[in-house]
């Protein structure tokens, strides 16, 4: 998405490590990474909750607190592939393209992104209640922590904020603040391009990718995270398939 020039509110997020691994040891050249990520065994039980408040809006259906997209001989949706060892030495700049985190029908939308460092980041409601919003960076080596909690008080409400350029791979958690329990997001910050949701057949690929030797990372929210070393050859092909399993 392309924005005009607005006042951009500043959102100051201090540098934090979500998913890292050890620097990549890259030659001249370049290549690709496809591949497949299924789930073996049963799906995992999703945790479900029922609303407390907003009942005209949200429903008083149980909602699940987390997504697990399914396909045939059960590949997994919406996994996010990177590649980690790669950080930023220059900032961002120049870029007006923005991600947008909708609240629709009581849900974030889209659910899961990956964006670059040093993007707008576009918050909206386009329900007719009150939304309160908290993003925290998921890290690894400091546990959570909040880096943005802000009132979307009704439709059409958009406010713009900068997201900071982070020096690694980050992950941010959204959830809701003012007691829908089951809304969520996930952002991954991302300091280089490296990077690929899965499609609803579970594949995934990485589009030239340095030539050397890479620890390549998968994360799903109701999975959790998988790690493979690769190595890509100039100009080649490498293939690398990913199994969560649930099997006891």
């Amino acid at each position: 998405m392309r924005l005009p020039k607005p006042i951009v509110l500043l959102l100051m997020l201090a540098a934090s490590v979500a998913f890292i691994a050890p620097a990549a040891r890259a030659e001249n050249g370049a290549g690709t990474i496809s591949g497949t990520v299924r789930l073996i065994g049963p799906p995992p039980n999703i945790p479900i909750v029922l609303p407390q408040t907003d009942f005209d809006m949200c429903g008083s259906v149980a909602r699940p607190t987390q997504s697990l997209l399914l396909g045939s001989n059960q590949t997994v949706r919406n996994v996010i592939v990177y590649l980690a060892g790669y950080t930023q030495n220059n900032p961002v700049n120049g870029t007006n393209d923005a991600i947008i985190v909708d609240q629709r029908d009581c849900e974030f939308v889209p659910r899961i992104q990956i964006v670059r460092s040093g993007v707008p980041l576009i918050l909206k409601n386009s329900d007719p209640i009150l939304h309160v919003v908290r993003i925290d960076s998921m890290s690894s080596t400091n546990g959570e922590r909040m880096l943005l909690k802000a009132a979307t008080p009704y439709a059409g409400y958009e406010k713009i904020y900068q997201l900071a350029n982070f020096r690694e791979p980050t992950l941010l958690q959204v959830t809701s603040a003012n007691g829908h329990e089951w809304m969520a997001a996930y952002i991954a910050v991302l300091p280089h391009p490296w990077a690929a949701l899965t499609d609803e057949n579970g594949r995934f690929m990485l589009h030239n990718v340095p030539v050397g030797t890479h620890k390549i990372y998968v994360w799903h929210e109701a999975l959790g995270t998988m790690v493979r070393e690769v190595r890509v050859s100039n100009e080649g092909s490498t293939m690398v398939d990913f199994q969560f399993s649930t099997a006891h």
